[in-house]
């Protein structure tokens, strides 16, 4: 029995509501769902906030545009701090082939058992322009007179004013009460690469926003995972003066006389939010000893959980505690429990911003070798989709300077060391960093100072020409990371280091895109290292010493990557990497599949497998030496395969 005309004509009512009520997403952010805070966590700091008409806009452009754009302006409410509107310049914009395949045909041009929301109606816009609506989505497309995609805005769709009608009744081009936005500005800006990092939440107010956490490792948005449609370069644009804050968002211009007085709304936010991830990998290795090969599995799991407390616009508190557990492994004595982060941020008068605590850090453009990333010890496995290094203990004071584009931050360092098995001291330093947004490009020079250290220096550059992003590292130092050692004889002896050394990391990404769907960017880096060695004997004793730093034991070095992706949900992108030893003619190639199976973006999948070759003996092919003499050999590694479970919670 059909139900009553009334019900039946509600059930419609609220079915096309529901299909009008979805915006399309775009990068990661959708309209009426997305919040001003998500949005500076995901793509750091802006290159221009505004408040006007009752709206906060963020601009990125130059350096700090998502890749694959020219610019990017987002709209929020001023008081609710939601998304309303993005509009979008991208670099190389799609043909109209390529919109009418990803989202639809005109509507008069369609079947009528065709049409439905997945269509577009076309409207005129001043200088001969044109929109194209894809009103069910919340999508429009500006062409210009020559019918190229100029700008794409992304809204909610209007569902009140305009909402999507039937299949086969969809209004024609042009059709009395329709809206049609104004014209998006087109702002010429050069892309650049995109910026990545984990979301923890912030629950400040969107009038008066004073920081929000960026992870610039890439945890939250591992390599390959990113829309290679929308983010497409490799290499992570370098991170804000403090490695893991926004500085300088002040909230909008001329929101309050007194910025110490919060509003009603501010003292009503969340005081504290709770969240993590969860890293799971399942890996085995190849080893091949005395004739015979045997294989190793590990299991490791990893738990993030946060705790990001705002009591106040003004200040905020982050911790972070890891917990790690391996079932397979046989020296660890069950889970292990680590401080990754633990800070107290305020500002003084929204002008000084005062950071204090263990805080996350990352410095440099490169994609494997950081030489100006002073504060860290350098990742042993860069090419894993999450970086496990923790935050370094320090008290940060940053001022930004948004007239000219940048910051300037002073550090104060505190590092405990093991002096002996039973004498541990502290080790105290200090540094200074200061960015500058220059043309299509950023600039940061940093000076860091340790007590038994000699000062090390730094310079680091990126820039963007056409279709290729350009990054260079260049770190003037005189002592290293480890102990360094010379030949005496058949024996080792510990060496100093004369003068000072110049290491230099440079690399080069291409993107292009191919069938519509489809985008390569191909990578080349390099990297010199004078305080590296040519001699292989060196490994063998390097390695019973604990003083091997893999990537960081030869002189030179280079990487090739080649990386594939289609748009959509799934983010699907195969990634091959080789990575060589120059001089030691030793290399590693790793072929990693990576996608989100469940259409969910918080949950990634990659399968890799690598196989080290080159003569024996070589870098990548011996067989290391445990500092324990009563412990024997694993063997020499001849592959490693596994896959792993990223999930944001």
């Amino acid at each position: 029995m059909m139900p009553p005309l009334p019900v039946r004509a509600l059930a419609a009512a609220i079915l096309l509501w529901s299909l009008a009520a979805s915006a399309e997403p775009w990068n990661g952010t959708e309209p009426g769902t997305t919040t001003l805070q998500q949005v500076l966590l995901s793509f750091g700091p802006p290159t221009r906030q505004v408040h006007e008409d009752g709206a906060v806009v963020l601009t990125y452009q130059r350096k700090a545009a998502p890749g694959g754009t020219r610019s990017t302006r987002f709209h929020f409410d001023a008081r609710q701090g939601v998304l309303r509107r993005i509009e979008v310049v991208p670099t190389k914009p799609p043909t109209l082939a390529g919109l009418v395949a990803l989202y639809g045909p005109a509507c008069g041009a369609a079947k009528a058992s065709e049409a439905g929301p997945d269509c577009h109606e076309e409207e005129a816009a001043p200088a001969r322009q044109r929109w194209w609506h894809y009103r069910a989505r919340g999508l429009s497309v500006l062409l210009d007179k020559q019918r190229r995609v100029k700008s794409m805005r992304y809204t909610e769709p209007l569902a009140s004013e305009s909402p999507a009608p039937a299949r086969g009744a969809m209004a024609s081009a042009g059709s009395e009460g329709a809206t049609v936005p104004a014209a998006a500005a087109a702002l010429d800006a050069p892309r650049a690469a995109p910026a990545t990092g984990t979301l923890p939440p912030d629950t400040d107010s969107a009038s008066g926003l004073a920081t929000a956490a960026v992870d610039p490792s890439g945890a939250g948005a591992p390599d390959g995972f990113e829309d290679l449609l929308d983010a497409p370069a490799p290499a992570p644009r370098p991170a804000g003066p403090s490695g893991a804050i926004v500085e300088g968002w002040q909230g909008p211009e001329g929101e309050a006389a007194d910025p110490w007085h919060e509003t009603a709304q501010e003292r009503q936010q969340d005081v504290l939010a709770v969240g993590g991830i969860y890293f799971q990998r399942a890996e085995v290795t190849g080893l091949r000893s005395q004739g015979k090969t045997s294989y190793q599995p590990v299991l490791p799991a990893l738990a993030d959980i946060y705790l990001d407390a705002t009591p106040s616009k003004h200040v905020r508190g982050f911790m972070m505690g890891r917990l790690a557990y391996d079932p397979l492994s046989t020296e660890a004595n069950g889970p292990a429990a680590v401080l990754g982060q633990m800070w107290l941020k305020f500002d003084v008068a929204q002008r000084l911003f005062v950071t204090a605590g263990r805080q996350e850090i990352r410095w440099g453009s490169s994609q494997i070798w950081n030489p100006t990333d002073f504060l860290q010890v350098p990742n042993p496995d860069p090419l894993n989709i999450f970086d496990l290094r923790t935050g370094v203990d320090m008290v940060r004071l940053t001022v930004p300077w948004e007239a000219m584009a940048a910051n300037l931050s002073l550090l104060g360092t505190a590092n405990v060391e093991d002096v002996s098995e039973d004498l541990r001291r502290v080790r105290y330093g200090g540094g200074v960093r200061a960015e500058m947004a220059v043309g299509t490009g950023e600039i940061a020079a940093t000076a860091v100072f340790d007590q038994s250290r000699r000062p090390r220096y730094g310079l680091d550059a990126t820039m963007a020409l056409g279709l290729l992003d350009f990054n260079a590292e260049v770190a003037w130092v005189g002592d290293g990371n480890t102990r360094l050692w010379a030949r005496d004889g058949d024996s080792f002896v510990e060496r100093t280091l004369e003068g000072r050394k110049l290491l230099v990391s440079a690399g080069v990404s291409a993107t292009f895109n191919f069938a519509e769907l489809y985008r390569a960017v191909i990578r080349v880096e390099g990297f010199h290292n004078p305080l590296g060695y040519d001699d292989r004997a060196f490994l063998p004793w390097l390695s019973s010493q604990g003083d091997f730093r893999p990537l960081f034991h030869g002189r030179y070095y280079a990487l090739g990557q080649v990386n594939i992706g289609r748009r959509g949900v799934s983010q699907l992108s195969l990634i091959f990497t080789t990575i060589a030893n120059v001089q030691d003619a030793s290399y590693l190639s790793r072929l990693a599949f990576n996608s989100s199976p469940f259409d969910i973006r918080d949950i990634f999948v990659q399968t890799f497998v690598e196989v080290p070759y080159g003569e024996r003996g070589s870098e990548f092919r011996f067989e290391s030496i445990p500092a324990d003499p009563t412990v024997s050999g694993s063997g020499l590694g001849v592959f490693r395969a596994g896959v792993s479970l990223y999930v944001r919670i």
